[in-house]
């Protein structure tokens, strides 16, 4: 993709911050080959820079995290680097789409307390991703690392409140979560099922993780964040 009139300045003024955030994420894939996750990164760059509109008061740098960290695991989705750890990899998916939809569509302004009140259900979210990554409709998937008792039920309650949510969900919304953490399908395949683009399922997902956050609150449960 070649870069639009004044995005070649971006890309070349980001670019160490593209190869930082792709040795972030080397960090955890410590055997994927470097110059691969590099190249995804450059290619989120460029991407973020030919679709940035500076009119919408949203800071470059954040926009364009969310892009080549997208980029990134898109890369590494493709080559197969999550065939052996699904939870995981609906996790980072899951999780980065919801906040690169986000930085897309962003409010170009908002009072503090507003912007306070965003980032709490952008965690929320976030987290609820988590929580539906470890979740199945017939099992559950094992989990790494040694948690304590309280903390295992804490988790299984979770996801027994998450599964109770789903259920309020409009069946497109609920149809979009379930085919894309449970069975494992891309928001490609979803949207080609749906008839949808994969930005508009993109979209979708975020709406839909919205919604379950909000059926969680009417529900008398508190953020996943807190628990």
């Amino acid at each position: 993709m070649a870069p639009k009139i004044g995005a070649d300045r971006l890309i070349e003024t980001f670019r160490s911050y593209a190869h930082a955030i792709s040795a972030e994420v080397q960090r955890k894939y410590p055997t994927v080959d470097r110059d691969d996750i590099i190249g995804a990164a450059e290619l989120g760059l460029v991407e973020a820079a030919n679709s940035f509109d500076p009119t919408r008061g949203v800071l470059f740098k954040t926009f364009a995290y969310y892009r080549i960290r997208g980029a990134i695991y898109d890369s590494l989705r493709k080559f197969g680097w999550f065939a052996k750890d699904p939870a995981r990899m609906r996790f980072d998916s899951g999780a980065n789409e919801y906040l690169r939809n986000y930085a897309d569509c962003a409010p170009t302004a908002a009072s503090a307390e507003t912007t306070v009140q965003e980032l709490k259900d952008l965690t929320t979210s976030v987290v609820n991703c988590y929580f539906l990554s470890l979740t199945s409709m017939t099992e559950e998937l094992p989990e790494s690392g040694v948690k304590s008792v309280e903390e295992r039920y804490i988790d299984s309650e979770m996801r027994n409140k998450l599964r109770d949510a789903l259920t309020t969900l409009p069946k497109k919304n609920r149809e979009v979560l379930e085919a894309y953490y449970f069975q494992g399908e891309t928001l490609e395949k979803i949207g080609g099922r749906l008839g949808l683009s994969k930005s508009w399922v993109s979209r979708l997902h975020a709406k839909s993780l919205d919604m379950l956050r909000t059926a969680l609150e009417q529900a008398g449960v508190m953020g996943a964040a807190s628990a």
